[in-house]
């Protein structure tokens, strides 16, 4: 999977319905693992790949914390 496929697919409506976001979701990762897939380990767009898929996760943690930080102070 690749970001212009991606696009091409919402342009066509291959991600259908509001339900599909997920679909959206797994190849936005999917898009991450190709990089060391189809650029090697080592490689600039694989390490790219890896920091860039990381960023969800580290966003909803801290997310989490913020939330839970609030809910603390009041």
């Amino acid at each position: 999977m690749d970001f212009h496929t991606m696009r091409a697919k919402v342009d066509g409506g291959g991600y259908g319905k509001k339900d599909q976001a997920g679909k959206l979701y797994d190849d936005f990762l999917l898009a991450f693992d190709n990089c060391k897939e189809f650029n090697g380990e080592g490689e600039v767009f694989e390490e790219a790949g890896k920091v860039l898929k990381a960023l969800p996760v580290v966003f909803a943690k801290a997310c989490d914390e913020v939330v839970r930080s609030s809910t603390l102070i009041k």
